[in-house]
């Protein structure tokens, strides 16, 4: 879901503006007055994305805190980070104002005496939320870091989705990937796709079918030893597209004297969850 810009109608103009900007770096902005149309509920709408977005831009100002609107989008962006355990505001300062008490502990973005730095220090920390290729997934045990790269071989696309697996607790980590081969009609969508700025969302697509098709118990392997394990599947589309795909395994570090057991299905969801949630448009 797209990134929520919360800010006073009066201050519209530096919400245009950072949005805009925001945008032009290949940020996912929702703004009312961009997504709306004449009949839409404003309420519904802004309670929707509000629910769903990926971070919450607060711009603060003087309009913006004495605001009731703005006051309730804030309470509702912290109601989520106390739910989900996650920061989701991001206060940005635009001009002197009284900082809410529930904001005073966050670091802010200072657009008052260098704009250029407080973006670029905001551009920093919408990254880690906004970067469909790219995320990290922690538990109290242990936390998967994965990313996604693709290139081409002849004509040929291959996409790699790679993961580590690893904790406070743990001798080892545990190196998987997902290797996609495209076919000739796979790789031809693929290559207009990225032409047309859409190769993240044809690669989270990808990975759709991948879970759709791959049986979860077929994606379940037993580490025991440092020999790297491999599985190899195929799938068709009704479109003329077809994928081979190749999951591999490997255990790195100390052996502890124990057999490890990888759930691939796991890590391929939350790659797949991050992607949807970065790419995906607001429902109307």
């Amino acid at each position: 879901m797209p990134i929520f810009i919360s800010h006073s109608s009066k201050d519209r103009d530096f919400a245009d503006a950072l949005g805009a900007n925001l945008v032009m770096s290949k940020h996912h902005i929702w703004m009312d007055r961009w997504e709306l149309n004449v009949g839409d509920s404003l309420l519904d709408r802004i309670q929707h994305v509000l629910t769903e977005s990926t971070a919450i831009i607060v711009l603060l100002s003087k309009n913006s805190v004495e605001s009731e609107w703005c006051r309730r989008e804030i309470n509702a962006g912290l109601m989520r980070e106390l739910s989900e355990r996650k920061s989701l505001l991001m206060p940005c300062v635009i001009e002197e104002c009284p900082v809410p008490l529930f904001l005073q502990d966050k670091v802010y973005a200072d657009f008052r005496t260098d704009p250029d730095e407080a973006l670029d220090q905001l551009k920093a920390a919408l990254a880690k939320v906004s970067n469909p290729r790219q995320g990290r997934n922690e538990t109290p045990q242990f936390k998967t870091d994965w990313s996604v790269d693709w290139k081409s071989r002849d004509g040929i696309r291959l996409i790699e989705w790679t993961f580590v697996d690893h904790g406070h607790e743990w001798p080892y980590v545990v190196l998987s990937k997902c290797t996609v081969i495209c076919n000739p009609k796979a790789s031809v969508n693929f290559a207009k796709a990225e032409a047309e700025d859409r190769a993240d969302e044809y690669m989270r697509d990808i990975l759709a079918t991948v879970m759709e098709q791959v049986p979860v118990d077929g994606l379940i392997v037993r580490i025991e030893d440092a020999r790297e394990q491999a599985i190899a599947k195929r799938f068709n589309r009704s479109n003329g597209e077809a994928f081979d795909i190749h999951f591999s395994y490997r255990r790195l570090g100390e052996d502890n004297g124990f057999d490890t057991v990888v759930y691939f299905d796991n890590n391929l969801q939350i790659a797949l969850n991050h992607m949807v949630a970065v790419t995906a448009q607001p429902a109307r």
